[in-house]
């Protein structure tokens, strides 16, 4: 039966290929309300203007919800082909029955809903919206972060902590290359806070050291070396 997976997820990840960023998968017209909506919700969010933002957002999920509800087949978004095949591949693997990839847009949806979410404050519903993201997308770097942030939130440093080492191996194996630094460098922002909280100030040292080197101007990781440094000459003081 695995094998069986595997073929038909090699020939699924075929089809769409040949289609990859054309229309040819879904219906035109849905993809344009739902591109049309998400392009208005992040306007609302950007203008500060959450509840519009939500509405448009809600909009776009019942779209898709709408056309793929089949609750007996895997439904995985992804941004290229590369993370398409590692998912397929991997749910294949483990005999899991049926799966497809869909627009990347509605695993997208939830992430944009939970990011408006916590603008609200409303942190338990943002969750909920960042790991409905997460379960389409599982190694999607971006969204990983955001998930590591509500646990920061929450101080819950192992978990936190947990989650942005996932966000790292994200972007280093599926994030799109011209987003790979900036996703490696926001985990890596995300592991060097928690070491802090943990009182791990070499382990952080290193985090804010490589952000830098990836970007001379990350001016969040100047200020949090110069802040562990001010931490580390307080703790030589006190010696």
């Amino acid at each position: 039966m695995k094998l069986f997976n595997l073929l038909f997820c090699i020939l699924t990840l075929l089809v769409l290929s040949s289609a990859w960023g054309k229309d040819v998968e879904q219906p035109k017209d849905a993809e344009s309300e739902a591109a049309k909506l998400i392009s208005d919700g992040t306007v609302f969010l950007r203008g500060k203007k959450p509840l519009e933002a939500l509405a448009k957002f809600d909009n776009v999920l019942s779209i898709y919800e709408g056309r793929f509800k089949d609750k007996s087949t895997k439904y995985f978004s992804a941004r290229s082909e590369t993370e398409s095949l590692h998912y397929l591949l991997d749910w294949a693997s483990k005999d899991s029955g049926a799966a497809i990839v869909v627009p990347y847009n509605w695993a997208y949806t939830h992430f944009l809903k939970a990011y408006t979410l916590v603008e609200l404050r409303k942190i338990p519903e943002a969750k909920k919206e960042f790991l409905k993201s997460i379960a389409m997308s599982p190694k999607n770097s971006q969204f990983l972060s955001e998930l590591g942030n509500i646990y920061q939130l929450e101080k819950n440093w192992p978990l936190a902590l947990n989650t942005y080492e996932l966000a790292e191996i994200g972007a280093r194996d599926i994030s799109p290359d011209n987003l790979r630094n900036r996703e490696l460098a926001r985990a890596w922002r995300g592991m060097g806070y928690v070491y802090v909280e943990q009182n791990r100030l070499d382990e952080a040292e290193k985090m804010y050291k490589q952000c830098l080197e990836l970007n001379s101007e990350d001016n969040n990781a100047t200020a949090e070396l110069n802040y562990i440094q001010g931490l580390k000459s307080k703790k030589d003081v006190q010696k």
